[in-house]
């Protein structure tokens, strides 16, 4: 009984908090983004229709201007020569008749171009996709493209 009526005592004088710590409501903390992995500017989906559109564009956005310009004037040349071998096809077309091998030809000609063309346009769109994709692995891996490269040598002998 004393240690019951002791420890009743001690209760009431004892003071106690009105709320414990552990029963105090905190605020959630926001998702941070994983700081290992950057954040691409642009959604796959996104990067795609940018290059279908302009080809380089994603690229130029992806902070790859090389090979963004290399896509935008592979397809700038493309499209000048399907222009190109339409105006010559027009000018065999006025002078020849239709089943001529010169207008044959500039037929066949202006496909090749703009199968070439769609190509180009559809190239750099994938690419961009895939770039999103890769954003920033060098950084993720630490490696760079010297560190991993392989050189492989041989001598031919030329003359006596």
């Amino acid at each position: 009984m004393n240690c019951r009526a002791l420890a009743l005592a001690l209760a009431l004088v004892v003071p106690t908090p009105a709320t414990l710590v552990a029963q105090q409501e905190q605020a959630a903390e926001p998702a941070r983004p994983d700081s290992i992995f950057p954040e691409p500017p642009l959604s796959p989906g996104g990067a795609f229709l940018r290059s279908l559109v302009i080809p380089g564009w994603a690229q130029a956005e992806l902070g790859a201007e090389a090979r963004g310009a290399l896509y935008f004037f592979a397809e700038a040349f493309s499209l000048f020569m399907v222009a190109r071998t339409q105006i010559r096809l027009t000018h065999a077309e006025r002078r020849l008749p239709d089943d001529d091998p010169l207008v044959l030809g500039r037929r066949q000609q202006r496909e090749d171009w703009m199968a070439l063309a769609v190509f180009w346009a559809f190239f750099a769109a994938a690419d961009g996709w895939i770039s999103v994709h890769l954003y920033g692995f060098d950084e993720r891996t630490g490696l760079e493209p010297e560190q991993v490269a392989l050189t492989v040598s041989f001598r031919i002998p030329l003359g006596p």
